[in-house]
């Protein structure tokens, strides 16, 4: 006890208003006013006078007094704390806590990630094998271990919505997103802050971050990220330019400042490699800059703690067996009738005439626009009409020309001629909307003339009644359904024209399902679960050719095919991908003898027969067309008159070209992870078993959230039984009034604890660890102020030397840089005669506080408490140190291969300047003035010596593993039920 009348002293935690803390200064004044200095929980500083500030007597203290509480609240305290810690034991906690089954190489890459000690990698599997997943499971277990805070996900366009929903509903977790829009709203209303500083989990597109704008704010944000992800991260692309000159985008920009900004790193692509070492080097110097001195030192040893790389072919079950089907890809060629012939080669005339008149006049916008109407000329009779019909209005109207369209069209050109992928659908129609009205001349007896040959085809085209490619269509499909009326059938077409058309004319009797770019998430969502349930047939364009899990079907049909054969993989993708057990068959319906047909088919046959050799898919496509403008072949074919076949023979050479830097790069530089469950990974079945055992389950989590119920108010009301078929009850859960607010909700109605029925029904409230609720009922619990808890008085069995002490404590250890690695919750049980022990601690119940005094046992232990909780605190000292000890060789091991690699990265670079500085000292000595230069450069080598020390310093802190203090949560007197 101090002696100054305030009665506090340095060390003694307080509570005030608002929060808890530990004094760590007081000025004391002989007025009796004196002013205490906090360090608060939440690591804030306070000065407050100490008569508003209340002791908070520890539980040694407590115990001296004699002050006990309730065994429940004893056993509420101790189990949050547990519950508390249960992500930063190294186990697996979002195996059981999510709406999805994870399969064992997805558990895998994500242990694997989360064992590293800087979480920095890339994830290179094969589309389909689930890098969403994997990357999702690092990113919450890290959270749940309290290490990832803030979190930054940047995907193309077209995928933040996706990754969003994706993440609501498997994992239960909330992000923004963040466009123009809703930036600006921030700005307007935090003029003076960093918009990126907002908010906590934020979702982006890489086209919005790289704005001059938001790069910059990005660079300067306050708080760094705990771990970032680029999805698509081939797109983050550098180039050598020259000896030491480099080219970046602008998209590698945002990857250079977000590297910077962020501790923990993840890269996703299906196409990690394009057969430029340069750019690959580049993409990975962000992971880790020090990890290659330059592209020609990059090395497969050197990936297997940075990459990960799984290919389908190379994927085995416990059994042996492959875990991938075979794909079956067959043509359904379609004959013309005799006016569709007709109509598609005066249409593909009028298109390669003006195709040609706006070359000549460098009409960007018409020559677009001949593209889009030769490719909706084969997808449908019913979307060329629509484009002939539109076209008409325009040319009325006076045509358009690249200064006529809007602003959004213009800002989104580059990327549809350079990069369409990169686009929504919803952008890329609006573009293609715009291009269709761009006249090819302005000339006016050429925009009359042109006028006349378009209402000529429109009624043309309209006059036709049958389409020949949407009747083979519907035979084929009514002859799966004969055999088996219960089949399912995807249908792809690039045009929302085209599915329209398909869904009101040819399935009119039919009830499909439809997704398409309009459509909200929760809309794909129940379309989702109509194909999964009573539809045969669903149409998507290509708005659905990422982001679906449809492996319940196998069948599927290009009823066209787009001119970028990457979009083709990706809508296989959709169905070939772990899950899959039947071979999955595919239908490309080509109208024969066309231009387009002929030269995409024998490109298909020709890519299929390498991707057969060489084991692999999504990577193939990727590097043998990286440099191949596919559109401009065929439409220079159809505007030249060139030969369909010479054309094909031109692209096969490329082709075939290309496939030796693909065999290269696969070999020399790429690894390949085989995934076999029946030999050398099988133990990751150990993890999955482990982890579903060990960690927190539904028990625990259920004990948790009814006590508090019954302790403090609310309560789970209305039980029924669950959707699962096994599956525990459903209920509504009441909060206690004192819990709710900020985002916890005073009721949940239809929740449940148990994983199959949130699997069953997606529209149940999940209850799990990592829920708000739960989250809130342990804090509440871990507030001393609240619940109490710190002491009871429990009884025991015959198997316990008795009475005795009984202390709960958290231990862990830190990195060097002061993180805390890892925790846990630790029994420590201490006699009076000193004998300890730490397992087999056999608490059979309690006694209430006000029954206490009838034990004069209790007593006795309470008046050595003071000697009890150093013997109990030396006891889990020992237990840090082991723990701290099994850590300890690992991370020296992994610290020590990035200390290699920084110290030979800066080796490299100083003996490359120090040699260019001989060679401009030997010139200065010859006469030639060199002092700028030389200045110049050592001052560079300077700079760089400094860098070497500090990395290599940096590095030896991380490697330290340093043991925390222990820290009490509460204790228990423990006597024996029937002899004390």
């Amino acid at each position: 006890m101090s002696d100054c009348d305030c009665g506090f002293e340095i060390g003694d935690r307080v509570s005030f208003a608002g929060g808890e803390g530990e004094i760590v200064k007081i000025n004391h004044r002989d007025s009796g006013e004196c002013l205490l200095h906090i360090l608060t929980d939440d690591d804030t500083s306070k000065k407050l006078p100490a008569a508003v500030a209340d002791l908070i007597d520890s539980s040694d203290a407590l115990l001296e007094k004699g002050e006990f509480d309730d065994p429940e609240r004893f056993n509420l305290r101790a189990r949050a704390a547990e519950l508390d810690l249960a992500h930063r034991q190294d186990r697996f906690v979002a195996l059981e806590n999510n709406r999805i089954d994870i399969a064992p190489h997805q558990v895998k890459a994500a242990h694997e990630i989360l064992t590293s000690y800087d979480h920095r990698y890339l994830i290179g599997d094969e589309v389909g094998l689930g890098k969403t997943i994997e990357a999702a499971i690092v990113i919450e277990e890290l959270a749940a271990r309290g290490q990832a805070d803030r979190v930054l996900i940047v995907a193309p366009a077209p995928l933040t919505t996706q990754w969003q929903e994706e993440l609501r509903e498997k994992f239960d977790t909330n992000y923004v997103i963040y466009d123009r829009d809703y930036v600006q709203a921030k700005k307007d209303a935090h003029p003076s802050e960093n918009v990126w500083s907002h908010e906590d989990r934020i979702i982006t597109s890489i086209d919005f971050a790289k704005q001059e704008d938001m790069r910059s704010a990005l660079k300067n944000i306050q708080e760094d990220w705990d771990i970032a992800l680029f999805d698509e991260s081939h797109h983050l692309t550098a180039r050598r330019e020259g000896k030491r000159g480099v080219d970046k985008t602008d998209r590698y920009r945002v990857g250079e400042v977000v590297s910077e900004t962020s501790d923990g790193l993840l890269f996703l692509t299906g196409t990690p490699h394009n057969g430029k070492r340069d750019q690959f080097y580049f993409m990975i110097s962000l992971l880790d800059q020090y990890r290659f001195r330059d592209e020609h030192d990059v090395n497969k040893e050197g990936l297997t703690d940075l990459m990960i790389r799984r290919l389908k072919d190379e994927m085995y079950e416990a059994d042996g067996s492959p875990m991938f089907p075979e794909k079956n890809i067959q043509t359904l060629p379609v004959e013309f009738t005799e006016q569709e012939r007709e109509l598609y080669e005066d249409i593909t005339e009028y298109i390669t005439e003006h195709y040609n008149l706006a070359s000549r006049e460098e009409n960007d916008a018409a020559g677009f626009a001949m593209v889009l109407y030769q490719k909706r000329l084969v997808s449908s009779i019913y979307a060329i009409q629509q484009s002939l019909r539109n076209r008409m209005e325009s040319i009325k109207a006076g045509g358009a020309d690249l200064g006529d369209l809007s602003p959004v069209t213009k800002s989104l050109l580059d990327e549809y001629r350079d990069d369409p992928e990169m686009l929504t659908e919803a952008q890329r129609e609006k573009v293609e909307e715009e291009l269709g009205a761009a006249a090819a001349s302005t000339d006016p007896a050429k925009i009359d003339e042109e006028l006349s040959m378009v209402k000529d085809l429109y009624n043309q085209a309209k006059a036709i009644q049958v389409d020949s490619k949407a009747e083979r269509l519907r035979e084929y499909v009514d002859g799966i359904l004969a055999e088996d009326p219960e089949e399912k059938i995807l249908i792809f077409t690039e045009y929302t024209d085209t599915l329209e058309y398909l869904k009101g004319r040819v399935f009119d009797d039919r009830d499909i399902a439809e997704i398409y770019g309009d459509l909200s998430q929760s809309q794909r969502q129940q379309q989702f679960e109509k194909f999964e349930g009573p539809a045969n047939v669903m149409l998507a364009t290509d708005a659905a050719r990422e982001g679906l899990n449809l492996q319940f079907a196998h069948i599927m049909v290009n009823y066209d095919l787009p001119w970028n054969p990457t979009r083709i993989d990706q809508r296989i993708g959709r169905l070939h991908r772990y899950g899959q057990d039947e071979t999955v068959e595919i239908r490309n319906l080509f109208f024969k003898d066309t231009r387009e047909s002929t030269i995409l088919e024998r490109l298909l046959e020709k890519i299929d027969e390498i991707e057969e050799t060489l084991g692999m898919s999504s990577d193939v496509l990727g590097l043998v067309l990286d440099d191949v403008d596919l559109e401009e072949q065929i439409m220079s074919a159809l505007a030249s008159g060139e030969s369909p076949d010479d054309v094909a023979d031109d692209l096969e050479q490329i082709v075939e070209d290309q496939e030796k830097a693909v065999r290269r790069v696969d070999d020399e530089l790429l690894i390949r992870d085989k995934f076999d469950l029946s030999k050398e990974d099988k133990e990751i079945l150990d993890i999955v078993e482990e982890s579903a055992e060990d960690t927190v389950g539904e028990a625990d989590v259920a004990y948790l959230v009814e006590t508090v119920c019954r302790e403090f108010g609310g309560g789970l009301v209305n039980r029924r039984l669950g959707p699962a078929e096994n599956g525990d009850e459903v209920f509504d859960l009441v909060m206690p009034e004192e819990l709710t607010g900020d985002d916890v909700q005073s009721r949940y109605d239809g929740a449940t604890f148990d994983r199959e029925n949130a699997l069953a029904d997606e529209d149940l409230e999940f209850i799990t660890l990592d829920h708000s609720a739960v989250r809130a009922m342990m804090a509440y619990c871990l507030d001393t102020d609240a619940v109490g808890g710190q002491t009871a008085v429990l009884t025991t069995g015959e198997g316990m030397d008795t009475p005795g002490l009984l202390c709960h404590y958290r231990i862990g250890y830190l990195s060097g840089t002061g993180d805390t690695v890892t925790e846990r919750l630790v029994q420590v049980y201490v006699t009076p005669n000193g004998h300890t022990r730490t397992e087999d601690i056999d608490i059979t119940g309690g006694l209430p506080p006000a029954s206490v005094e009838e034990y004069p046992v209790v007593d006795a232990v309470s008046a050595e408490a003071e000697r009890l909780v150093e013997t109990a605190e030396e006891v889990a000292w020992d237990l840090i140190d082991d723990l701290a000890e099994e850590a300890r060789a690992e991370r020296e091991r992994e610290v020590g291969i990035r200390r290699e690699h920084a110290k030979n990265y800066f080796e490299h670079r100083i003996e490359d300047l120090e040699e260019q500085i001989r060679t401009f000292e030997e010139r200065d000595r010859a006469g030639e003035d060199m002092s700028a230069v030389l200045a110049k450069h050592r001052s560079e080598l300077a700079t760089l010596r400094e860098k070497k020390n500090a990395e290599l310093a940096r590095l030896d802190g991380e490697k330290q593993v340093v043991p925390d203090e222990p820290e009490l949560v509460n204790m228990a007197v423990v006597i024996d039920a029937f002899e004390d």
